[in-house]
């Protein structure tokens, strides 16, 4: 065929095709060695980097560049930003948290010194005793569960008159007092001196004592005992080698002399004292105002106070009530029971007056009162009245000694002669519920050598 000869050629459709595949394939063929030029050259440079990272790391020159993570970067600080201000949230409340259990802490300290300093206060107004007749506490303070203490035996005593029998006993050494740890004896002491008519100090150390009442308070049984003492009971003063009633030995050697007495007679031990004139007795009732007891027409009428079941008598009628004994046949012993009845009720008032009326109470008996308890001991029974719930316990009466240890004699004074040996086994057993004190049957007592005689013990 003639190359330089021209010639038209016609194409049909199926040659069309085969033409368009051809150029496609030589398109593709193009774009692919495009891209493995790319590939290649790319290979290269990944070379490159990795030599020039190579002689970075062994110290060579080399122009290596660190990767760009700016794009990374900004993301992960978006998502820290999401997620400091949840973690800035859970802060703030972590905080607010802390501070609280800071707060509490300095609320719960502020609030114990606040108390401190009102009960120092308060505690600053109560009257210790004077020079000479302190009274130091012989037991301890804490109370414990459960506790044996063999206190050996005290025998009983004889003599040649009932005044011989009186001083043996008040003498005899035989085994200690008895006392436990989960009791606490308190002897509240009346006086019958008006404390306007002379020095506070000879007022209440130095008087006669028309009340006397052992406050005692069991852990174990959860009771409260009011036992009232004969205030005529007849006895023997050591010290003084002298006889005399129990209500002449506080004006004798003042209110811990008292105690020691009564501690020699019953065979027990008293933790302290509580003394206060009736001055303080009657203000302390009208605060409260006034309490409610049973009075009989006989009474009533001979002091001019109200009279009946349930009447409500304000300090003064109050006083005179406890006074009184010549409207009464058994005279000190009903007596004694009137001011029980007096306690028993300003209890049940104490324990639902208002915090203005605790408040005052409070003031009026710590500004008037003698004790030998001291400020920390004052705190801890405080305490223990209010975490065990003293104010629930059951309250009993009780008078001593009872009617089978006592006989009322009139001679040139009337007195109460007592069998002491019994009435501090009764005691004893009032208090703590056993005794350490032997008597034999056909006794020969105070009450016998005097030729007297006694009578059934009803528990009055």
């Amino acid at each position: 065929m003639d190359m330089n000869k021209r010639e038209d050629l016609e194409l049909n459709p199926e040659d069309l095709e085969e033409l368009d595949e051809a150029e496609i394939c030589e398109t593709e063929l193009d774009s692919d060695d495009e891209s493995s030029k790319d590939f290649f050259s790319s290979e290269t440079e990944n070379e490159e980097e990795e030599a020039n990272f190579k002689n970075a790391i062994r110290g060579k020159n080399a122009s290596f560049e660190e990767p760009d993570f700016s794009d990374e970067d900004e993301q992960l600080e978006n998502e820290e930003d999401v997620e400091s201000g949840e973690s800035t949230s859970l802060n703030k409340k972590k905080k607010s948290k802390k501070k609280l259990l800071l707060i509490i802490p300095a609320l719960l300290i502020v609030s114990v010194i606040i108390i401190a300093v009102y009960v120092n206060n308060k505690l600053n107004r109560i009257q210790l005793p004077g020079e000479g007749l302190d009274y130091t506490l012989n037991t301890d303070e804490s109370f414990i569960d459960d506790e044996t203490i063999d206190f050996g035996e005290i025998d009983d005593v004889t003599g040649n008159s009932y005044k011989d029998i009186l001083k043996n006993w008040a003498l005899t050494t035989d085994a200690p007092k008895m006392y436990d740890k989960n009791v606490l004896n308190v002897l509240l002491i009346g006086s019958d001196a008006s404390s306007k008519s002379k020095k506070r100090a000879d007022v209440m150390e130095n008087g006669n004592t028309d009340v006397m009442m052992i406050v005692s308070v069991n852990k174990k049984d959860r009771t409260i005992k009011l036992i009232s003492i004969m205030r005529d009971s007849y006895l023997y003063l050591k010290g003084y080698d002298k006889f005399a009633k129990l209500n002449a030995a506080c004006a004798n050697g003042g209110p811990a002399y008292l105690v020691d007495v009564i501690e020699d007679s019953y065979k027990i031990k008293i933790d302290g004292y509580v003394m206060v004139d009736f001055d303080t007795f009657v203000q302390c009732i009208d605060i409260l105002g006034g309490v409610t007891v049973d009075v009989p027409q006989s009474v009533g009428v001979k002091n001019d106070i109200p009279y009946g079941n349930g009447v409500t008598l304000n300090g003064e009628q109050a006083l005179l009530f406890c006074r009184e004994r010549y409207a009464y046949a058994d005279a000190d012993v009903s007596r004694t029971r009137n001011q029980r009845m007096v306690i028993y009720s300003l209890i049940e008032k104490y324990n639902e007056a208002s915090l203005t009326k605790i408040n005052n109470l409070i003031d009026t008996i710590l500004a008037n009162v003698h004790t030998s308890f001291r400020k920390k001991e004052i705190v801890n029974y405080m305490t223990k009245a209010l975490t065990d719930g003293w104010a629930n316990y059951t309250v009993t009466q009780r008078t001593m000694p009872t009617a089978d240890a006592r006989y009322g004699y009139s001679g040139s004074a009337w007195i109460w002669v007592i069998d002491y040996p019994l009435a501090a086994q009764k005691m004893q057993n009032e208090i703590y519920g056993t005794t350490n004190i032997k008597l034999e049957e056909n006794r020969v007592t105070a009450i016998t050598v005097m030729g007297g005689y006694v009578t059934e013990d009803k528990g009055n």
